[in-house]
């Protein structure tokens, strides 16, 4: 009879509990690692909502062989393609910042009141469907300046 190869002997070694706690870990560290990923998109999105299209029209006027005119068709998504988007992009950003340090207080209380898991179950989930909800707003075409705010405090 051929003996068990040494890595099957220490897989088998490990009892069920020791696999759940295993498998508990390695969950809740790829949950954290997209929730913490998903975090970031705002600051890549802000320069997607205002792009420098100079360029870019300056390139389509050499295409056209005709006179270099330079097309006045912003690039930009609305409501952002206006001369005050740095106003609107750092309202995103101050309402963001805001309902952060806000709900970071109130996380505080809430978290030593709930259940941790249903807290951080709640609570990704929650990010996730928000984050997921301004990315939607691209598809569905959506250029109300409020409905990022709120998609925005409400992420939080």
């Amino acid at each position: 009879m051929a003996s068990i190869p040494p890595g099957i002997r220490i897989l088998s070694s490990f009892t069920r509990d020791q696999w759940y706690r295993a498998f508990t870990f390695v969950l809740t560290f790829l949950l954290y690692t997209s929730y913490h990923l998903s975090r970031k998109p705002i600051s890549i999105v802000k320069s997607e909502l205002h792009k420098n299209c100079s360029f870019s029209n300056h390139l389509d006027a050499f295409s056209s062989q005709d006179t270099l005119l330079v097309s006045s068709v912003s690039c930009s998504w609305k409501p952002f393609d206006k001369s005050n988007y740095k106003q609107l992009l750092g309202a995103m950003d101050y309402s963001f910042l805001c309902a952060y340090a806000i709900g970071m207080y109130l996380s505080g209380i809430i978290g030593e009141r709930l259940p941790i898991r249903y807290f951080l179950t709640f609570g990704m989930q929650a990010s996730g469907f928000f984050t997921c909800l301004f990315g939607l707003g691209y598809f569905y075409n959506i250029h109300n300046f409020w409905f990022y705010i709120c998609v925005q405090v409400s992420e939080m």
